[in-house]
């Protein structure tokens, strides 16, 4: 039995690992590079596709696939009508930018077609494997997968989160047992987050303070998982202003309050969902930031959507405030905006005036939550992906808990 390191391995990005049990071949996620466009390396064949959750990182290069063969794509109901919305917005998104079009309404289609929905707790079989699906807290319909076969038992997190947050239950480490091989992502292996409540109170004293402004509190937000989120925080704390909702955000957060049975407080997520205005054209945003207001929208790293209109009617207001939520990627408007200070997007270049501050409601496990995994669940194997310390997390593995860690390259090939 092989496992192939596609992508995703001592770099973040482009997941894609290939378990070859001889006799069948299972691929579990095939995203991409999202500030390049980087897809992992070439598959010609596969007999199975088990796509953990939604983000393009993991899911964006799938119907890339299904230009030269078909395969059955496990995944939950939530995932699927998350990554439709990322498909569709990833074609968009290379049109306008000119970036090289990797698939199309075709590819997308054909891939749709072979959709096998599942939910957690469940088991199935494929030619030559039994698969158990568990929440893994990351985003709504996220999902771990334990595959066995010949006698081996592997666990692939793709990413996941064993902290409760306001939207979701952690993941459950104490159903993950007797693992002979944990794939497992270290995006955050050499730090840790801050407490949520901290986080979240913070969030809200921001958003009071620009309000009692006069201010207008921008929060750029990644659509899948981050909005619906927000918004229950928003509505936790009793906001007594306007909050809206635009761009892609909207579809996202609509999607999640249809699985009750996926996120851990159904009835707080669709009371901040229906409390919140939705927007949908440029009057009516322009109509929104004439009074003070929060406004929760795509994209999060000002690379497009609505945000990019708002920054270009905001930026020069100081008592406005513009809030990330969470780890702004290399090479987008938002992480230059975070390193200088200025909103370079589009040909345009804007000194930012308001109040500009970043917050960590990560959707990762943290550093201590990590070591506190594999601690708890103790397989005899251990290989190290997605993250910029996999080596040196790997060693580390070894070192506190005697374990065999390694952090193969994108392009190895393990023997097992």
């Amino acid at each position: 039995m092989l496992i192939k390191c596609l992508g995703g391995f001592r770099e973040v990005g482009r997941n894609a690992v290939l378990l070859d049990t001889r006799n069948e071949k299972i691929l579990m996620d095939y995203g991409l590079k999202v500030e390049t466009g980087e897809t992992p390396m070439p598959v010609r064949e596969a007999d199975v596709i088990l796509l953990a959750h939604p983000h393009l990182d993991h899911s964006g290069s799938i119907p890339v696939l299904f230009r030269k063969f078909s395969a059955p794509i496990y995944s939950t109901a939530a995932t699927f009508d998350q990554t439709h919305l990322l498909w569709k917005d990833s074609i968009k998104v290379a049109r306008l930018k000119g970036r090289p079009q990797i698939f199309d309404d075709s590819n997308t289609e054909n891939a749709k077609r072979n959709e096998v929905r599942i939910t957690y707790g469940q088991q199935f079989e494929t030619a030559s494997a039994v698969v158990d699906v568990h929440d893994a807290g990351h985003v709504t319909g996220s999902a771990m997968f334990i595959v066995e076969v010949e006698g081996k038992r592997i666990l692939y997190t793709s990413d996941f989160n064993t902290i409760q947050t306001r939207l979701l239950n952690g993941a459950r480490v104490d159903q993950l047992k007797d693992i002979d091989i944990l794939i497992m992502e270290t995006t955050y292996g050499s730090r840790d987050h801050p407490p949520r409540d901290e986080t979240e109170k913070k969030l809200a004293e921001i958003v009071q303070n620009t309000i009692a402004n006069n201010g207008i509190a921008l929060i750029p937000v990644f659509a899948i998982g981050r909005a619906a989120e927000i918004l229950m925080v928003l509505n936790a704390f009793k906001s007594n202003f306007p909050i809206y909702l635009d761009g892609m955000a909207r579809e996202a957060t609509d999607i999640a309050t249809h699985y009750p049975e996926l996120v851990r407080d159904h009835r707080a997520l669709r009371e901040a969902f229906e409390r919140a205005v939705p927007l949908y054209t440029d009057d009516e945003r322009r109509d929104a930031i004439k009074k003070p207001c929060a406004i929760v929208t795509t994209g999060g790293a000002l690379e497009g959507g609505p945000a990019a209109m708002y920054m270009r009617h905001l930026y020069g207001r100081p008592e406005c405030s513009l809030v990330f939520t969470g780890f702004q990627i290399p090479r987008t408007a938002g992480r230059y905006l975070l390193d200088t200070g200025r909103y370079v997007a589009d040909e345009v270049d804007l000194a930012v005036k308001m109040a500009i501050h970043s917050l960590d409601f990560s959707a990762h496990s943290g550093r201590s939550q990590l070591l506190e995994f594999v601690n708890k669940i103790r397989p005899k194997n251990v290989i190290c992906m997605q993250g910029e310390y996999c080596e040196r997390f790997a060693t580390e593995l070894k070192g506190r808990f005697g374990i065999e860690a390694v952090a193969p390259k994108t392009g190895d090939v393990l023997e097992v």
